[in-house]
């Protein structure tokens, strides 16, 4: 029997999804907070690991208040693309200057976004983890700014200098520094994927989805979940345990075309419901080895040699910024 399991239901999530759909459109996504609050208790607490359920503990005030600092910074970002646009429609017959304008424009905005989507990333993984538990105890993420901007940075521009090609390195190397940066008690994380067979997986995915006019997506979806999945690594002193994928093809198809179905045929009612088949799959075919202990998890975490030295600027300063 596998320890992890979702138990959410799909009428009482509609109950949910329906108000903060509404509420977010009517208030010009002002509301998004309070509604995002509501999904994500209502997610982690439907979710258990060993008969346990996990505890959600954010409130709207605290994702509030960081939530406006996101919206300005993309209000920022907005106004900047605004204003070099309207500059180089101003100085379009001046064609040196409409060029510096334009490119300038481009490059300031591109590589803002670059910085913040980390920042995004970083702050949203550090304040789910300070208010979710499992009996007490909470995960910890040790990740810092001056490691993860530069990481992403550097595969996003490498992604698209290679039309993609470097996405497969990319997404391994940000897997496996979130999931080192990760405790959860005594426990440590890992992920011990390689990028060529990702590539491959992505290559062969989207040939054979292009020749099969995209059936071949179903095993494609297998394959990436499985991918995932079997590669993470628990770490405990010298032990290590990895989790298991038990899902199948047709699971998989039964997944994506129900999903579908119940969002097209309803004309979107049944999203709520396609959000909890959704998460029962990706939690209940996640499978935890037998011989795992989770008297680990509530063990003292192990304490860690702090790095001295001249801390970086990105560190000292740790915008927080979360969706």
């Amino acid at each position: 029997m596998n320890s992890l399991k979702f138990e959410g239901k799909g009428f009482a999530f509609f109950k949910i999804h329906l108000i903060n759909v509404i509420l977010t459109i009517l208030s010009l996504t002002f509301l998004y907070p309070w509604a995002k609050t509501r999904k994500l208790k209502y997610i982690f607490e439907n979710t258990y690991m060993a008969d346990n359920a996990f505890i959600y503990t954010g409130t709207t005030k605290s994702f509030f208040k960081l939530y406006i600092k996101t919206f300005l910074a993309f209000v920022f970002i907005f106004a900047i693309s605004f204003t070099g646009s309207a500059l180089f429609f101003y100085y379009r017959n001046t064609m040196f200057t409409g060029i510096i304008i334009y490119w300038f424009t481009i490059v300031l905005v591109l590589g803002l976004m670059i910085y913040i989507i980390p920042v995004i990333l970083h702050s949203t993984i550090n304040y789910r983890f300070k208010n979710i538990s499992w009996q007490l105890i909470s995960p910890s993420y040790r990740g810092k700014l001056s490691e993860l901007v530069p990481l992403y940075f550097r595969g996003y521009v490498l992604t698209l200098l290679t039309i993609g090609i470097y996405k497969a390195w990319f997404l391994v190397r940000l897997l496996k520094y979130i999931l080192r940066n990760i405790r959860f008690g005594s426990i440590r994380f890992d992920f011990s994927g390689e990028a060529k067979t990702l590539f491959m997986i992505y290559l062969k995915g989207f040939l054979l989805s292009l020749i099969t006019f995209g059936i071949y997506s179903i095993w494609f979806a297998r394959e990436l979940y499985e991918y995932t999945v079997n590669n993470i690594v628990v770490k405990k002193d010298d032990q290590e345990f990895k989790l298991r994928s038990d899902a199948n093809t047709l699971e998989i198809f039964e997944l994506i075309i129900g999903n579908n179905l119940l969002i097209f045929l309803t004309l979107g009612i049944g999203t709520s419901w396609a959000y909890m088949r959704y998460y029962r799959f990706i939690i209940n075919h996640c499978i935890v080895p037998s011989e795992f202990n989770f008297s680990f998890i509530n063990e003292p975490q192990e304490r860690e040699e702090e790095t001295t030295g001249k801390m970086n600027w990105l560190d000292k300063l740790n915008p927080v910024l979360i969706a």
